[in-house]
């Protein structure tokens, strides 16, 4: 939602492939594009010189698979560009959100494709600056601290890794892979497991970095250019496909449980957590 319009990548097989609605009336102001699917990322609505811009990352499941970043002007509809920027693998949709840092913009998909950065000049022409096979992001959002993009990447569970990327160039600054062992208890059975954020998420809070793993884990982090460092961590509970970030407001963190948890038996669930102690 952005200045009373709802944006939504609606991806309609004969168009539009975004649409924005009065988010009061619910007509359609505009709807612009027709080649590409719903993505399962969001649209992010930011100043360019001067000028408001949504960027949508789209493309979902298509033969042949098709999708990329659209750049549209949010008072008028106007296509400013497309970029497309997807995997030719079928089994496979555009899922991490755009990231605008002024007049840039980072995309990322997984299944052997990657990061692009693109750089969008003053009459809304674009030239990419970069592209990264290490930043791969299946759904998790990057975050930019001071020049550096950080955000887990990796396809698979095994894949998954933490790294930082310097924003000017792609260069890869460091990766690391977070392990701990731990006990859980499983069908009424204690069992030893090497445990890991996986292909978790990123949240920045008040200075500090909180991370949400696929299996229910919560951690602060120390991260810097120099690295990172885990200050603590916990298991909120043992469940897979914890992809959706993690959200805070005013002091309380939500958390959803997307699936019924190994050692308690819990049916998927939203969770809030109190952190103003």
């Amino acid at each position: 939602v952005d200045d009373g319009l709802l944006v939504v990548n609606v991806g309609a097989p004969d168009g539009p492939c975004v649409a924005a609605f009065d988010k009061i009336t619910g007509r359609m102001r505009w709807g612009v594009g027709n080649e590409w699917g719903p993505s399962y990322a969001s649209p992010v609505a930011s100043d360019v010189h001067g000028r408001r811009k949504v960027f949508v990352f789209a493309g979902g499941e298509s033969r042949p698979p098709t999708g990329g970043l659209l750049m549209v002007d949010a008072a008028t509809g106007k296509l400013d560009f497309s970029f497309p920027w997807r995997s030719r693998s079928y089994e496979s949709v555009n899922a991490a959100t755009p990231v605008v840092v002024g007049n840039e913009v980072l995309i990322s998909a997984t299944y052997r494709t990657g990061a692009a950065l693109l750089r969008v000049a003053p009459d809304f022409s674009f030239e990419k600056a970069w592209e990264s096979s290490e930043l791969d992001l299946h759904w998790t959002t990057a975050i930019e601290e001071d020049g550096y993009f950080y955000a887990f990447a990796g396809r698979n569970e095994p894949d998954a890794v933490l790294r930082c990327v310097e924003r000017k160039t792609g260069r890869t600054v460091w990766s690391e892979v977070l392990e701990w062992d731990e006990t859980v208890e499983m069908n009424g059975r204690k069992r030893a497991i090497s445990a890991s954020p996986f292909r978790g998420s990123l949240l920045k809070i008040d200075g500090r970095w909180l991370a949400l793993g696929e299996f229910g884990h919560l951690l602060w982090l120390d991260l810097s250019t120099d690295g990172v460092k885990m200050d603590s961590k916990t298991s909120l509970f043992f469940a897979r496909e914890t992809w959706s970030p993690p959200v805070v407001s005013r002091g309380l963190l939500y958390v959803s449980q997307n699936t019924k948890s190994f050692d308690a038996g819990k049916p998927p669930r939203l969770l809030c957590y109190d952190l103003r102690a």
